[in-house]
């Protein structure tokens, strides 16, 4: 029996991923906290010939330290760039951009290959107090693969991730993300910004994210092809999630808290008012060659999105200002037209976390901005109780606060138990026993087979798992019967029928699976299932194809 949805497994991907890159290292080199020291460990980090020492090199920062940077950290010869904190007691290893001495710096890291962050602090401001340039991590690498978990990004001027290349990857877990904030021009502050590239997986789990000045992801009008976003805490973002041409998105157990803040600016009468307003915006995919309206796969469920009634209150005061809708007219139409496309159980409660940022800041902000209309002179809306200033003079200003912000909320609250499987909506590390149970929920495939007898139905684990390429698959049958055997991927889709409906005795079976799809295609590394059907009996397991 399969017990996890799509975006389950695909968590099981990432933690696969995660394991075989910390199999693979052979080395680990630990670089002193200081000036230049992480520029320098990996810059330097070279054979006598010139070529790097070590592909499967680790670079592991200290608990406590600061790595100040003078210029991007960057991919050695594009091999992949792995950056970990080392375990132990201590505030995250601190990584801030060093100014030069026209006051400027760099982002902090510009790739051009895969890269892995793990356990880290990561500023956008320098060790003045100003930004360091744009895009905390920008990747310039076509199919590019980048993994961060347990990280806390703080500050960009315009977004944190830019995917600066076609079908990149990028998997985001258990990780803060906040101020996301360009007052000037506010249409630059987002936290994931695709560059109108064709991206081929963006998933978020498991992460909070508050206050950006513009949106959560922007598209610019490129297709994202497998876009899952799960568990997510949302605050303080000014305008809605756009997953306009995707090809298919996960968007479950999400709470979206004042996003839209500044509300849908309207004309009464307008025809066109229908078409926006929306939280949630599905538009065509228009991509010939990548997919058509009947390849696209969208669920939207179990989420919850409300305001303040700070922003409600002044929304209804204003004759050409309104709260936005899950859904507009658009949207609600391509829902309704694609059997693939689901939107449910989705609700509007405001639930009041436990110390958030504190709402007044954030709505003056707002009212401003509609109200006046003067970017110049937009009032800061940045949300970090250590302030911001100069390394030197104000190290407090640097690292987490000892009082974070604090996205926990009532147990009583319907969003409580209203995520799949009766768990809280949002980031579940403010609930950190639920999410143990969560993972053992998500994990919990039953799959031990019972002993195998005359009478007995069992699909057992392939062999050897993980594998590359080839892999066997044995079952045994109670009775003889007409047999399905299909491997599906991450997202529930079709790669290979192995067995199509083919008449077998009972008894052991065995099949074997060359990693290859239905074209004869070679497919890529991760978690795949594989289904038998026998009669009325279907049983289903995972495997890990690591090439």
């Amino acid at each position: 029996m399969i017990r996890l949805s799509t975006v389950f497994i695909l968590f099981l991907i990432l933690v696969s991923f995660i394991g075989v890159e910390y199999t693979m290292a052979q080395d680990t080199l630990d670089v002193a906290e200081g000036y230049e020291t992480l520029n320098l460990a990996v810059e330097g980090d070279t054979s006598g010939t010139g070529e790097p020492a070590n592909p499967n090199r680790v670079y592991r920062l200290k608990r406590g330290g600061y790595y100040l940077l003078n210029g991007s950290v960057e991919n050695l010869q594009s091999q992949p760039l792995r950056i970990v904190a080392a375990k132990g007691d201590g505030h995250p290893p601190l990584i801030i951009p060093a100014a030069n001495l026209d006051g400027e710096a760099s982002r902090s890291f510009l790739l051009d290959g895969d890269g892995t962050f793990v356990g880290l602090y990561i500023s956008g401001m320098s060790n003045i107090g100003e930004y360091a340039g744009t895009n905390m991590i920008r990747n310039n690498a076509d199919g590019a693969r980048m993994v961060v978990d347990h990280c806390f990004m703080d500050h960009d001027y315009q977004a944190f991730f830019r995917m600066n290349s076609d079908n990149q990857r990028l998997f985001v877990t258990n990780t803060t993300m906040r101020n996301a904030v360009q007052l000037p021009e506010p249409s630059n502050g987002r936290f994931f910004d695709t560059r109108g590239n064709t991206q081929d997986t963006i998933f978020i789990q498991n992460t909070t994210l508050y206050m950006a000045s513009s949106r959560i992801l922007r598209d610019g009008d490129g297709v994202i092809k497998n876009l899952i976003f799960d568990h997510v805490t949302v605050h303080q973002v000014a305008e809605a999630f756009q997953i306009a041409r995707c090809l298919n998105a996960t968007i479950t157990n999400n709470l979206f808290i004042d996003i839209g803040f500044e509300g849908d600016q309207f004309i009464p009468g307008d025809p066109a008012d229908s078409l926006w307003g929306d939280v949630i915006d599905i538009d065509s995919l228009a991509a010939p060659g990548i997919g058509t309206e009947e390849d696209r796969h969208i669920l939207i469920s179990n989420n919850n999105y409300a305001y303040n009634s700070l922003y409600t209150d002044w929304f209804d005061s204003k004759d050409s200002l309104r709260a936005l809708v899950w859904h507009n007219v658009r949207t609600e139409r391509f829902v309704a037209t694609n059997p693939n496309m689901t939107s449910e159980n989705l609700i509007n409660e405001y639930v009041a976390f436990s110390d958030p940022p504190g709402p007044d800041t954030c709505f003056n902000y707002a009212k401003f901005r509609v109200e006046v209309a003067d970017d110049l002179n937009n009032p800061d809306c940045r949300a970090d109780r250590n302030g911001i200033g100069k390394l030197d003079t104000n190290p407090e200003t640097f690292g987490i606060e000892d009082n974070l912000h604090d996205f926990s909320y009532p147990t009583d609250a319907t969003s409580y138990t209203y995520a799949q499987g009766g768990f809280p909506l949002g980031d579940l590390n403010w609930f950190p026993d639920k999410k143990s149970e969560w993972e053992v929920w998500v994990t919990s495939v039953e799959n031990d087979p019972a002993p195998v007898t005359p009478n007995t139905f069992v699909l057992e684990q392939n062999y050897p798992n993980p594998f590359n390429p080839t892999t066997t698959i044995r079952y045994h049958l109670d009775a003889p019967a007409k047999v399905k055997m299909v491997i599906y991927d991450a997202l529930g889709q079709k790669v290979k029928i192995l067995i199509d409906g083919e008449s077998q005795l009972i008894g052991l079976h065995e099949i074997k699976w060359d990693g290859r799809d239905d074209q004869g295609r070679s497919v890529a590394s991760g978690v795949y299932l594989y289904q038998l059907t026998s009669g009325k009996n279907s049983s289903a397991m995972k495997m890990l194809l690591v090439r």
